[in-house]
């Protein structure tokens, strides 16, 4: 138990009784202690209702979660090291960001008040301004400050970044980066940008539908696929085939989708076959395996 921040046991969420939709369906998983972990999944995947659950903030319909190796709801202690996150939280528009600072300063027992000031300002935030005044993303800056201060040993930030420009969700990763570094603790993040953040990640989650896909660290997954591009009939020859994930023959090219790395058995036979490959990145990882969707179902709108 010592190795794992979150441990989930057939965790279950379902808002309406008679519905056949889960937001969770029994998941099973333990996080990795201090690790920064990716929580990657579509809108409505279920990764704000297990963010939710893990912080106390909903009650599962069935099974149970533990923190840090106890109950967060029940344990002051374990209270106080847990903090989640988002780009909108109900602080009060009216609410200065000085107030929230200090509000922040008592809750958490490690709250670097003065690493939150230089962040603030590194951001270009003054601590006199009003909420109401910041746009979305100064705002999502405010949130993601004040939970990265916190030093919480189990951060969770949903979506932290939205409405950020490049340039500050750039300076943002590094400065999560480096603090992580400097304060290990398990940072979980969910957020729509995978391609951006990945070289800062340590693991990732993939959730579809209220299931768990797979959750593994980041070398792993950048080797679980490869593309291989050719002419239709060279990726034909391949179609049907076990390793074979998906394939391709329309307009846009021809290709197909194969299990393993780049350096696979099937990826070293289609080589020999005449085809290119490629390894495919880590955020089309996430669509391969979640996505019913075929690049021939486009074809429709040009008939």
């Amino acid at each position: 138990m010592d190795e794992y921040a979150i441990v989930t046991s057939d965790l279950t969420m379902k808002y309406k009784k008679r519905s056949a939709k889960y937001a969770l369906n029994k998941v099973n998983i333990n996080l990795h202690k201090d690790q920064l972990i990716g929580l990657i999944g579509a809108n409505g995947s279920g990764k704000t209702t297990f963010f939710k659950i893990c912080n106390g903030n909903l009650d599962a319909t069935e099974g149970t979660v533990t923190i840090l190796g106890g109950d967060v709801t029940g344990n002051l202690a374990i209270r106080e090291e847990v903090i989640y996150s988002m780009h909108a939280l109900p602080v009060g528009d009216n609410i200065s960001i000085e107030t929230i600072v200090e509000n922040y300063h008592i809750m958490y027992p490690h709250f670097d008040k003065e690493f939150a000031e230089k962040l603030l300002d590194l951001f270009g935030i003054s601590k006199k301004e009003k909420l109401k005044h910041l746009s979305q993303g100064m705002v999502s800056v405010v949130h993601f400050v004040c939970a990265l201060s916190t030093r919480a040993k189990v951060t969770m930030l949903d979506e932290p970044f939205i409405g950020i420009d490049i340039e500050k969700r750039k300076l943002a990763y590094e400065v999560m980066l480096r603090d992580y570094m400097e304060y290990p603790r398990t940072i979980i993040i969910s957020s729509h940008n995978l391609a951006e953040m990945e070289q800062i990640l340590s693991e990732m989650v993939l959730v579809h539908n209220g299931n768990v896909v797979f959750y593994e660290d980041m070398d792993t997954v950048r080797e679980m696929l490869f593309r291989a591009d050719g002419e239709a009939e060279q990726v034909a020859a391949f179609s049907g085939r076990e390793e074979v994930l998906t394939s391709n023959e329309g307009e846009l090219g021809a290709y197909f989708i194969g299990k393993g790395s780049a350096n696979s058995s099937l990826a070293k036979e289609a080589e020999r076959a005449g085809l290119k490959i490629t390894a495919v990145a880590p955020e089309d990882v996430c669509v391969y395996l979640t996505s019913s969707r075929k690049e021939s179902d486009l074809e429709c709108l040009w008939k």
